[in-house]
């Protein structure tokens, strides 16, 4: 009798095992199916997606604050239309992917690591030909030994670059940091009038110019947020603003680690379409450290990392 107790106790208990391990096991299958559905975008959220892609451009008039002030902006940045594109986040990503040899879908790549920003703290303040200033930005400044000024709140980060960079074997100078709108104007002048003093007709004076110098108002010196950075030993050597600086190991040191301390390289080769400018392996713009290293990281420039931030907070507001 009490055998038979114990094998009808030694059933249930079984018995109810069973039920219980089926139970959980229902339990985890479904909450595997609900977040493979929570987490795989349905069809038509990634048709939307897409078309907010191709909607979404490099910013243009940001610096627009009426009406009025557009329709200036959009005067003056129609003088430089055939200098600059405002590509869409789609074409970046196509752009891309044909440049790393990937899929089309590489927006996912370009946005799994994307540091979310605020678009409005003046660190990200963008300046080129199509984001013209109306006035000067407002900017505490600091200076350097040879008396150029840059914004005081990177000083730290300026301060930690020329030092690691004296450890690495190179004496970066200061060429040039801020300038006001005004200084921007004289210097755009001074440059036409030496292409001319050197023998080039108005047009080829005129063309060299606007590759080289800024429209006074489209100068990002005037945030205080870039600089132009030359090796003592390169200028020594008789070297000077120009694209063969690019082969000196100074110049390969900065593009390799600037990023380290929140700059990039502002106008890359290969780019000029989207920055406007010519490449200058000599021009630094601070960004921020974790911005810095994103784009240095996927070869971007400053306009297409601003397009997919503007794009990824798009998404979030949907």
């Amino acid at each position: 009798m009490k055998d038979n107790k114990k094998g009808i106790i030694l059933s249930i208990a079984i018995f109810s095992l069973i039920i219980i391990i089926g139970i959980l096991l229902f339990i985890r299958h479904s909450s595997s199916v609900d977040h493979e559905t929570e987490s795989t975008p349905s069809e038509e959220a990634i048709d939307k997606n897409w078309q907010l892609a191709n909607d979404v451009h490099t910013p243009t008039l940001s610096h627009a604050q009426s009406t009025e002030d557009k329709q200036e902006m959009e005067t003056f940045s129609k003088q430089y239309n055939d200098q600059i594109q405002s590509p869409s986040v789609a074409d970046i990503a196509k752009s891309y992917a044909k440049d790393h040899q990937s899929p089309e879908d590489s927006l996912d790549d370009l946005m799994v690591d994307l540091p979310t920003i605020d678009t409005n703290d003046d660190h990200y303040i963008l300046v080129n030909k199509l984001n013209p200033l109306k006035t000067e930005p407002n900017v505490t400044l600091t200076s350097t030994a040879n008396g150029e000024q840059y914004a005081a709140d990177i000083k730290s980060e300026v301060d930690q670059l020329v030092s690691d960079a004296q450890s690495a074997g190179y004496s970066l100078v200061f060429i040039s940091g801020h300038r006001t709108i005004a200084y921007q104007k004289q210097n755009r002048e001074n440059g036409y009038q030496s292409y001319l003093a050197a023998g080039y007709s108005i047009e080829e004076a005129e063309q060299l110019t606007d590759t080289y110098y800024a429209p006074a108002e489209a100068s990002e010196h005037s945030t205080g947020l870039a600089l132009d950075l030359l090796d003592s030993q390169w200028m020594q050597q008789g070297g000077s603003l120009n694209e063969d600086y690019a082969s000196h190991p100074s110049a390969q040191w900065l593009a390799d680690h600037a990023a380290d301390y929140g700059f990039i390289l502002r106008y890359p080769k290969g780019k000029e379409k989207i920055t406007g400018y010519s490449f200058e392996p000599w021009h630094f713009r601070y960004v921020g450290k974790d911005v810095a290293k994103y784009i240095h990281r996927h070869h971007l420039t400053f306009e297409e990392f601003l397009a997919l931030a503007n794009y990824k907070n798009k998404l979030h507001n949907q």
